[in-house]
């Protein structure tokens, strides 16, 4: 019989999550309980306990050390993440010890740290200086693993096609719109309008797979029946793509609001090619299962009320 949430909470104890999180580290009971300070007997005798409480084998025995089953996995991704809990809890007692109010980490996708990020953060030093933020950039599909793996407290992204959400709250922010972008003075600047097959010979900046921006770069190619570009650099490094573009002939698929910010700085232009496929919705991500501090539900109401602020469909 397997065991039930409440079944769980009565009789789940901290020395068992210990050991699945040794033992998932260590895949063996003999390191295990070097690391734990416990005999091997003692050990063997603490992981009968827990699978008999959960009513399943949760290692198999093999040439390579203990190997977790799927319930083996399920069960140390728990255990993980009520260790980074705890060391969350830490943080915010030595925070709010320290005359602060806590520490929210924020994962961010490349299009919003140049605009909702900057005015959510301004908002909140303002008028609440003792929240201490931290800021992590990358795209979509790395900052879902990171909020899933508890070393993000909040993302603002958006889930990718066929991306497990069971376990996500989404609140939807608005939608991107995709542009061309090139360096001024490139030889396509200027042009009154033009083909992606006019373009199907340049050196291409496209994002890494599975990022949703190079599933719409690989799909514009196929949808005109055009090979992709042979010379291709690949990266998710914003600041990247737009060095090279400023140095080079390059082109690159952009968020249009990204391409703006860059544009005022005279670093990038857009060219005149239409890209009819959108990005899916943006928006705040967090862990259904995570309760959140007050700090976090701060962050959270900032962020949902600059993006009102910003419309719908931020670049448009």
């Amino acid at each position: 019989m397997f065991a039930t949430g409440q079944i769980l909470r009565n009789r789940m104890s901290m020395r068992y999550l210990k050991l699945l999180f040794v033992l998932s580290e260590q895949k063996s009971l003999r390191k295990a309980s070097e690391v734990l300070s416990l005999t091997q007997p003692a050990a063997t005798k603490t992981l009968h306990e827990l699978e008999d409480l959960i009513g399943e084998r949760l290692f198999v025995r093999t040439a390579q050390g203990l190997i977790p089953t799927a319930l083996g996995e399920a069960a140390i991704r728990y255990a993980r993440l009520v260790f980074k809990d705890l060391d969350a809890l830490g943080e915010e007692l030595g925070a709010l010890r320290a005359g602060g109010i806590g520490n929210v980490r924020i994962g961010s996708m490349a299009s919003q740290t140049g605009l909702l990020l900057p005015r959510a953060i301004a908002a909140l030093k303002r008028d609440f200086p003792r929240i201490n933020i931290s800021v992590v950039e990358e795209t979509s599909d790395h900052l879902l693993r990171a909020l899933e793996d508890d070393d993000l407290d909040l993302v603002v992204a958006r889930i990718p096609q066929g991306w497990p959400s069971d376990n996500l709250d989404f609140d939807t922010f608005g939608e991107e719109i995709i542009t061309v972008v090139a360096r001024r003075g490139h030889p396509a600047d200027g042009e009154r309008r033009l083909a992606l097959a006019d373009l199907a010979d340049q050196t291409w900046i496209a994002q890494l797979h599975p990022a949703p921006l190079r599933e719409i770069w690989d799909q514009i190619f196929r949808e005109e029946r055009l090979a992709l570009p042979r010379s291709v650099v690949e990266t998710s490094s914003t600041i990247l793509t737009v060095s090279l573009i400023e140095q080079s002939d390059m082109v690159a698929l952009l968020p249009l609001s990204v391409a703006r910010n860059f544009g005022r700085l005279g670093l990038v232009t857009t060219l005149p090619l239409t890209i009819s496929a959108k990005l899916r919705p943006f928006g705040l991500i967090r862990r259904r299962n995570r309760i959140p501090t007050p700090a976090m539900e701060t962050v959270a109401r900032i962020l949902r009320e600059c993006a009102e602020g910003d419309g719908a469909t931020p670049g448009l």
